[in-house]
């Protein structure tokens, strides 16, 4: 029997390093096969984001490189959207994010270098939004966030360094909104209310949390956390309504959990987790029913499953799953409705998925997948309606798309995508009417799309006998 504990979840852990954005190819101009001369052959789709009735994403095809592509979930449905950068060459379009009824992303036409674009879903509604940084190196845009009803993101014109832009609407220019040095590098922009946070690295602060209120005059430090040039390690931030939950570490505690309100004074340390110089290291973070959920190790039950509602008091280990200093959690916090799902093990089973209604009573194993103490290893967990689906092996079959409702009885392999032992590696579910699409491998190599509907799953697209890229 395949064992999927040493080689599936190396499979995972790879999956995961890679993400799902599209790679630049070396060559795009490298021969390829006869049959992906065919307009549906397109590999590599990549960024699947919901934009009205249609699905827009990136793909990849011999013709025309990795381009914007747009689908309604059937083969007849989908189409190369536009070819940005016209031929054989690519635009790399990536971080599309939804604001209002245009979908923003970076992309270059080959005369631009990489900058802001949006569409409609349309050929004619898809356009360069401005070229801040004019010639062919680009403005690099990324940390695309919606905001205050302005789409945020980071930006190099050139001229000032990496620094925060706001688009206000349609027809507006992009603008300046951060004055920081030019090696501040902001970057893990987060909504919290009416307030923006970020953070940057000064030479006389280092690493630290910011904010803004969408003006220059009101981008500031929220606080120097760790005094001096020292790294505070600002991360995992996480708002839950105007309060930013974050990880990092001041001058006397490792790297713990935090809160803040945007001002010096509502910036706290929320309990030393573990005690000391020692880090806690607070992960994985998720919100659920007001409460903060995450995953730390206090020194004594390892990476365990934790809960907070912002006070010292009430942040606290949900449940030592598995029992002394090993810990058990393994893979990302996910919400379904009233119910966190993420990988754990108990000792006895290996890597499985979990369930948690946020006490001990309520936390437990929804199935062994795979039996005994091998890992079906859950991994790209998320959530669709009332259904969780993921990824995950059993040891008859490799790395496969599930889903479940929470019960043992409800939780089900969708597909066998590659039969046997081989794995799909099923990655980026996204939810399209009463229709499931996700990326998943088609058994010769290629990375395809699929659509499940009804009971069934199918290729989005046309078949391919061989490996195209």
């Amino acid at each position: 029997m395949h064992h999927f504990l040493k080689h599936g979840a190396a499979a995972l852990l790879l999956l995961a390093l890679v993400g799902a954005q599209p790679a630049m190819a070396a060559d795009d101009d490298a021969p390829r096969p006869a049959e992906q001369g065919r307009p549906g052959a397109f590999v590599a789709p990549a960024h699947l984001t919901l934009l009205g009735p249609r699905m827009v994403f990136a793909a990849f095809h011999a013709q025309s490189g990795q381009e914007l592509w747009t689908t309604e979930g059937t083969t007849a449905s989908t189409r190369l959207l536009k070819d940005i950068h016209p031929g054989p060459r690519s635009a790399y379009p990536a971080g599309l994010t939804v604001h209002g009824r245009h979908a923003y992303f970076t992309a270059t036409d080959g005369v631009h270098g990489l900058e802001l674009w949006r569409t409609d879903g349309t050929a004619d509604g898809t356009g360069q939004v401005a070229d801040l940084r004019a010639g062919a190196e680009g403005a690099m845009p990324a940390e695309l966030t919606v905001h205050a009803g302005a789409l945020y993101f980071v930006a190099d014109d050139g001229r000032a360094g990496r620094q925060i832009w706001r688009l206000r609407g349609n027809g507006d220019v992009p603008e300046r909104v951060s004055d920081l040095g030019p090696k501040a590098l902001p970057r893990q922009l987060v909504s919290a209310g009416r307030q923006l946070f970020f953070t940057a690295t000064t030479p006389e602060h280092g690493h630290e949390l910011w904010v803004s209120d969408g003006t220059r005059a009101g981008t500031r430090q929220v606080m120097d956390i760790r005094p001096g040039r020292e790294d505070a390690d600002v991360g995992q931030m996480r708002a839950i309504g105007p309060v930013l939950y974050f990880a990092a570490r001041d001058a006397s505690h490792g790297v713990e959990l935090w809160r803040s309100d945007g001002t010096a004074a509502g910036t706290r340390l929320i309990r030393d987790i573990r005690a000391g110089e020692g880090s806690s290291s607070p992960a994985m973070m998720a919100a659920m029913g007001g409460h903060l959920y995450f995953a730390a190790d206090d020194g004594a039950h390892g990476l365990e499953l934790w809960r907070s509602d912002g006070s010292e008091a009430g942040t606290r280990l949900v449940k030592d799953i598995r029992e002394g200093a090993a810990g058990s959690v393994s893979g990302p916090l996910t919400v379904v409705e009233e119910s966190l799902y993420f990988a754990a093990t108990d000792g006895r089973h290996g890597a499985e998925l979990w369930r948690s209604d946020g006490t001990a009573e309520g936390t437990r194993q929804v199935r062994d997948i795979f039996k005994g103490e091998a890992s079906a290893a859950p991994a790209r967990l998320a959530a669709m309606g009332s259904a969780l689906w993921f990824a995950a092996g059993d040891g008859t079959h490799g790395v496969e798309a599930w889903t479940t409702d929470g019960s043992d009885k409800g939780t089900r392999r969708v597909a066998d995508l590659v039969a046997g032992a081989g794995h799909a590696m099923p990655l980026g579910f996204s939810a399209l009417g009463r229709r499931i699409l996700f990326v998943a491998e088609d058994g010769q190599g290629n990375e395809r799309l699929w659509a499940h509907e009804a009971g069934r799953t199918s290729l989005v697209g046309e078949p391919l006998k061989s490996r195209v890229r």
